[in-house]
């Protein structure tokens, strides 16, 4: 980072799960605030903290480095999960420095029941979603129809508008997809006006402290989920509904285009969750070691990762639409217990070979990968603090992973911990 003013983005690579939480806490010293620009609590980042896991949902990674955070208005949340984080915070005696933009939308109760009964309408096609709600708060959000922070504030407003939308929603719900409304809008009112008196001290104008500030402190802005997941660019339907990619911070945030430097998050394999087609999956040995010893699991939803091989053509994809400046490659350890390592460097359609993700979502499920295949280094790696001192066979995957992205990797994560980590 040539200029410490210019933003610092942390974008994932693939599918999500690539250990953004571990880097940008690693990251999170060296800043003055961390923005978490999008997404909401389906995206769970896992830190280290004092020996134990902690899985954050709403709040930034940078919370125990006690920097000013930030939640903007391309992210929505759940306060029912958010008041969990508070708490923890409270109970570990961390003082939070916490602005939530006013414009920031809440996800309800009926957005749950409703991705829930969705998902169980849609029988085989589901796309695997967590039943948070994330989704259709977006929807909400885009059809002007959403609880946002400020209405918090506006206890008249907030009754007004939750009388009008709770009705539509309850009959939505209970006649079209069969699945009973437990709670009353008077009961959903009171639980609102309840978070009003923990919230209230945290909402405030995000967009202008940015606007105000970016350039003149250094600044790190998290990205919630990975760019396959993204609305438009993503894996689709098998995606979130909202932008994953650095350059929708611009429209999330509320600052015009500025220069961006983006670091991509890239897993030593590949994983994901849910649904939709993984041409490199391994439903296999192969697969059930990297799911083991890989600590594969969703942070939110608990459920295990699909796991495969390394896909260098949607890392590719997504350098394309990042402009990662540089790479962090986590998860190397994982790998250390392997003979020999694939790693998928195209796709065969038909007769036709292609070197990144199809622009034709619907070709993907026929993309067949071509493999590179490297010697393992077969030796425990988590202890290792200087590049000079890995395998000479990791580096030689390290270093063929650059070539074939064309960026150059700059972070290394060989454990769980902030200290497993060398920086090149």
């Amino acid at each position: 980072m040539s200029n410490i003013h210019v933003p610092l983005v942390v974008v994932g690579a693939q599918w999500g799960d690539e250990g953004k939480g571990k880097i940008v806490d690693l990251l999170a010293k060296d800043v003055d605030s961390v923005v978490r620009f999008n997404g909401g609590n389906n995206a769970g980042h896992t830190i280290i903290y004092k020996g134990q896991e902690c899985k954050l949902h709403v709040l930034p990674s940078g919370i125990f480095e006690k920097k000013k955070l930030m939640i903007s208005q391309g992210a929505v949340f759940d306060p029912e999960v958010l008041l969990t984080e508070l708490l923890f915070c409270k109970k570990n005696n961390l003082k939070l420095d916490l602005l939530i933009d006013y414009r920031v939308n809440l996800v309800m109760p009926y957005h749950r029941l409703m991705d829930a009964a969705n998902e169980k309408w849609k029988g085989k096609a589901a796309t695997g979603s967590l039943h948070l709600g994330i989704g259709y708060c977006y929807e909400d959000r885009n059809n002007r129809a959403g609880i946002r922070c400020e209405d918090l504030l506006f206890p008249k407003i907030l009754r007004q508008k939750i009388f009008t939308l709770f009705p539509l929603k309850k009959a939505i719900i209970e006649k079209a997809y069969g699945t009973k409304v437990e709670i009353t809008a008077e009961e959903l009112l009171k639980r609102l006006l309840f978070f009003v008196k923990i919230l209230r001290p945290y909402i405030g104008d995000v967009s202008g402290y940015i606007s105000r500030n970016v350039g003149k402190k250094n600044m790190l802005f998290e990205g919630a989920m990975g760019t396959m997941l993204d609305g438009v660019f993503g894996t689709y339907p098998y995606t979130v509904a909202n932008n994953t990619i650095a350059s929708s911070l611009f429209s999330y945030v509320g600052i015009p285009g500025t220069e961006l430097h983006v670091i991509g998050l890239v897993k030593a394999y590949t994983t994901r969750v849910g649904g939709g087609p993984f041409p490199t999956e391994q439903k296999n040995a192969i697969g059930d070691s990297l799911q083991e010893i890989g600590k594969e699991f969703g942070a939110t939803s608990g459920r295990k990762r699909r796991c495969g091989w390394l896909d260098l053509t949607i890392v590719r994809y997504a350098h394309r639409l990042n402009r990662f400046d540089e790479l962090a490659l986590t998860k190397l350890d994982v790998l250390s217990h392997l003979s020999e390592i694939l790693v998928c460097v195209a796709y065969k359609i038909g007769k036709k070979t292609i070197y990144e993700y199809p622009a034709v979502s619907h070709e993907f499920y026929r993309c067949q990968p071509i493999y590179r295949k490297f010697k393992g280094w077969k030796k425990d790696i988590s202890k290792v603090t200087k590049f000079a001192d890995l395998p000479k066979e990791a580096k030689t995957y390290i270093k063929f992973i650059e070539k074939e992205v064309k960026a150059p990797v700059n972070i290394l994560s060989v454990g769980a911990e902030r200290k497993a980590t060398i920086i090149l």
